[in-house]
């Protein structure tokens, strides 16, 4: 069995950015994911000044910021018929437009950008694993059993077929939207998809 202080199930932005902040402060930690690798498309991509603020303490601003699209280049968000098709709306977007401009740069010293998830991923995994972290692909979650002192998971090593277990005091299911790990302890998904979703 391994054993570890928090075991953190999903690498992607949340979970990689937890284990990054926990091995950067000397916490044990083991980071899995079921799949092979991390993102291969680019799925969240807008990175808001909160987030850049928290790489700015965690180390790595300059690392994801020499990545990302800088805010003034994510002008306008324009809406067609079809790709090519006729232009039916055009706003200014992520504070971009000149009577908003202000708000942003008085809200936060760092500025916001579009940062592809596949861009992101593996500098939030790859200075978790630097300063510590524990990182297991092709490791699947199975299930839990929590007790007073912590939990036990099971997961499974996908390239051998072998389930195992990890003992952790603390476990964070960073797993996406249909979390299995939220479906395991009952933790409800409220709300509904928005118009564009």
């Amino acid at each position: 069995m391994l054993e570890t202080d928090v075991l953190i199930v999903g690498s992607g932005p949340a979970g990689s950015a937890a284990g990054l902040a926990l091995s950067t402060y000397g916490v044990p930690n083991v980071i899995i994911n079921k799949y092979r690798w991390q993102a291969n498309t680019p799925r969240a991509h807008i990175t808001n000044q909160r987030t850049f603020e928290v790489f700015r303490d965690l180390g790595v601003e300059a690392e994801a910021r020499a990545l990302a699209v800088p805010q003034d280049w994510m002008g306008n968000t324009v809406f067609c018929a079809s790709l090519a098709g006729e232009e039916l709306s055009r706003i200014h977007t992520w504070g971009t437009h000149p009577a908003r401009r202000a708000d942003y740069a008085l809200a936060s010293p760092c500025e916001m950008g579009d940062l592809p998830q596949t861009l992101l991923e593996p500098i939030l995994i790859g200075n978790a694993a630097a300063r510590g972290s524990r990182v297991r692909f092709d490791t699947e979650y199975l299930s839990l059993e929590q007790d007073a002192d912590g939990v036990t998971a099971t997961v499974r090593d996908r390239l051998e077929g072998r389930d195992y277990q990890i003992r952790a005091k603390y476990m964070i299911g960073a797993d996406g939207g249909r979390s299995k790990v939220a479906e395991d302890i009952g933790l409800p998904m409220e709300g509904r998809m928005g118009g564009g979703g």
